[in-house]
């Protein structure tokens, strides 16, 4: 275990701190709003005790102010004290579509008509267009070793944050003209808000001129997603749509539930940190190979690391999937969140699809594995944002 763990706490986290901070802010008396005391718990502790208040329509998850974050993950001001445990009222309120300025978690439509859902119908047409672009020959791309030739995923972007300058913190992936898919851990506090996405650059720094850099119009985050591991997914609308190149395309999304066959090909891919030392990041897109875990041997090794339980109370559950590098040397570090684990099925003619989002860990290119939102248990969540109506 590096000395410098609590500042990686799990791999993706955005902020570092110190173990003592973290756990003095747990137990200090907050205030909910003026009128409701509260404390400061995590979020497994905190779930239980909003619920009552959520569903009565009294609290919305925006509602809830952040404490900060600890070794696990965000701590919230919660109340001190259930509400509403014998109420059978709801809150019929719509759900509230704004700017970035005030982040937006959408409530998840009900499932689709019969026929392609969005999802498949949007993939048919990336591809169709692909075929199109490149007059119905193979466009080969050969990636030479780790760093990612352009065009190689041209549905990759950079995240950009305004704060004292640009910075680079998180990851994302283009699935239509004018979204990208992200983990809601990079988009969901004011310190979080993303001003901008960058695409179709290698070189995140000094990107060439055929580069696009679109601003943010609103952030969807999942509405059950509260600060932990679990539901860490997120769609940014973008204020225009893209100009598609060769070097900036949609992806596709995965849409089989069910596990691929353990012969499958996985990378990830992103600027994140190169060194867990010096925490140094890469300027240049970087991808790394990566096998599946399965959920059961996944697991028993989070139930090996000490505190775990706090970070996944259900466990690792089938929303998550597991990734690892055998070797471990390659792995997605901090700064790689929000990107994609991508599943490939040919290098030569780009065909692949995002089988899950970075989401977090226990450190970097350790024996636990890595985490990641499971996109195939999401698309009710991501085709009522994108495609709305079933409009593709």
């Amino acid at each position: 275990m590096p000395t410098n763990w609590c500042l990686l706490l799990g791999a993706f986290v955005l902020s570092s701190c110190s173990c003592a901070e973290a756990a003095a802010t747990v137990g200090r008396p907050c205030q909910v709003t003026d009128t409701m005391p509260g404390i400061c718990r995590t979020s497994s502790d905190c779930e239980p005790l909003i619920d009552g208040y959520i569903k009565s329509g009294v609290l919305t998850l925006n509602d809830v102010p952040s404490c900060g974050l600890g070794a696990w993950g965000e701590i919230f001001c919660c109340p001190t004290k259930p509400c509403c445990e014998n109420s059978s009222t709801t809150s019929t309120r719509a759900p509230m579509v704004r700017t970035v300025q005030d982040l937006v978690r959408v409530d998840v439509p009900k499932g689709f008509v019969a026929g392609d859902r969005p999802a498949v119908a949007a993939c048919k047409k990336i591809r169709e267009r692909k075929r199109q672009r490149s007059g119905n020959q193979l466009v080969i791309h050969i990636v030479g070793g780790y760093p990612v030739d352009p065009g190689v995923y041209p549905h990759m972007a950079a995240i950009g944050y305004i704060t004292f300058g640009t910075d680079f913190r998180c990851g994302g992936s283009l699935i239509a003209s004018r979204f990208v898919l992200t983990a809601a851990h990079c988009v969901n506090t004011d310190a979080n808000t993303p001003s901008f996405v960058r695409l179709g650059a290698v070189n995140i720094e000094n990107p060439d001129q055929s580069h696009q850099d679109i601003g943010i119009r609103s952030v969807k985050i999942h509405p059950q997603y509260v600060g932990h591991k679990y539901n860490d997914i997120a769609v940014l609308e973008l204020e225009r749509d893209v100009v598609e190149t060769d070097n900036i395309q949609p992806a596709c999304l995965h849409t089989d539930a069910a596990d691929p066959p353990s012969s499958s090909k996985f990378f990830v891919a992103g600027w994140g940190v190169l060194n867990v030392t010096t925490r140094a990041r890469s300027k240049i897109l970087l991808r790394a190979g990566l096998d599946l875990v399965p959920l059961d041997q996944c697991n028993k090794s989070y139930a090996e690391q000490p505190g775990s339980i706090r970070m996944l109370k259900e466990g690792v559950v089938d929303s998550l999937l597991c990734a690892i590098d055998q070797k471990l040397i390659a792995d997605a570090c901090k700064g790689d969140s929000g990107g994609p684990l991508i599943q490939e099925f040919s290098v030569d003619d780009g065909m692949y699809t995002i089988m899950g989002v970075i989401s977090s860990g226990f450190g970097c290119a350790t024996v636990t594995p890595a985490l990641y939102t499971r996109v195939s248990s999401y698309l009710d969540f991501i085709e009522g944002i994108v495609w709305p109506d079933n409009r593709v």
